[in-house]
């Protein structure tokens, strides 16, 4: 399909998902005008994709409104001074045919509508031998697409690491491990059982996991930069402490269920 045809056939596009779609695509997304910095943000992602193996992205996003803040509050909320980002590369051809079902798959409009509770998402594409402008309706879901594709560059870029976490309990002389891995640049999520083998976990499965393991408040200053030996479960997850379920993991809430939610996750990971 060429791309003069793009635009006007997304049908055939539903039904060709396993045909890359060559061209240049140019996506830009800012967090809605109510997002406050440093939070508030602007990019610029560039695809070239040149065949089914090959995408090269142009990455460019700079943060909005942080004139006023100073350097403290940019580090307690876990950012740095200069958080903007640049890097052009080649990312893993996975995340072509991820674009283009996306792409198929939205219904889209030619106007250019804002509102300041939603993020602003606009495409451009070549149409009839000119860049066009379209806009995605669906704009939470391309909001959750974009910021996977975001850590796949930052990943691609080493920027970032894939994610990974460690959870450990420890009964006497008994102890089992659970280590999980997800790449986002890949698209791949495993877990590994004791130091066995690697098993291949669904993609959808990361989002609930993160959920409920980050829904409960974890307390750094109780934490340990040792891996334990005590009787306990623990998590440590890329920063280099050790947060234990009930001490440094803690409910939300006098009535949340956090950790016996956290509990039965990795219970029914182990399994």
């Amino acid at each position: 399909m060429t791309n003069a045809a793009q635009l006007n056939n997304f049908s055939q596009l539903k039904m060709d998902k396993n045909i890359p779609i060559p061209g240049q695509y140019i996506v830009r997304f800012q967090t809605a005008s109510v997002v406050p910095a440093p939070y508030s943000h602007f990019y610029t992602l560039k695809l070239d994709i040149a065949s089914k193996d090959e995408l090269t992205v142009d990455f460019d996003i700079k943060y909005l409104d942080r004139d006023d803040l100073d350097e403290d509050d940019l580090l307690d909320e876990g950012f740095s001074t200069d958080d903007d980002y640049a890097w052009k590369g080649n990312v893993p051809a996975i995340w072509i045919k991820q674009f283009q079902d996306i792409l198929a798959a939205s219904k889209i409009i030619r106007k250019r509508e804002e509102s300041e509770f939603e993020d602003f998402v606009e495409i451009e594409l070549e149409e009839n031998g000119k860049m066009v402008t379209i806009y995605p309706v669906d704009k939470e879901r391309w909001s959750y697409f974009l910021q996977e594709f975001m850590q796949a560059v930052f990943e691609a870029g080493g920027r970032e690491k894939p994610f990974e976490l460690t959870y450990l309990e420890i009964d006497g002389e008994k102890q089992s491990q659970l280590d999980l891995r997800a790449s986002f640049a890949e698209k791949s999520f495993t877990v590994t059982k004791s130091n066995g083998p690697v098993k291949n976990l669904d993609w959808t499965q990361l989002q609930k996991i993160m959920d409920t393991v980050y829904k409960a408040e974890f307390v750094p200053d109780n934490a340990s930069d040792k891996k334990p030996s005590k009787k306990g479960k623990y998590i440590t997850a890329g920063d280099g402490l050790w947060y234990q379920l009930g001490v440094a993991i803690l409910e939300t809430t006098a009535k949340s269920k956090d950790l016996e939610k956290i509990e039965a996750l990795f219970n029914a990971l182990s399994k």
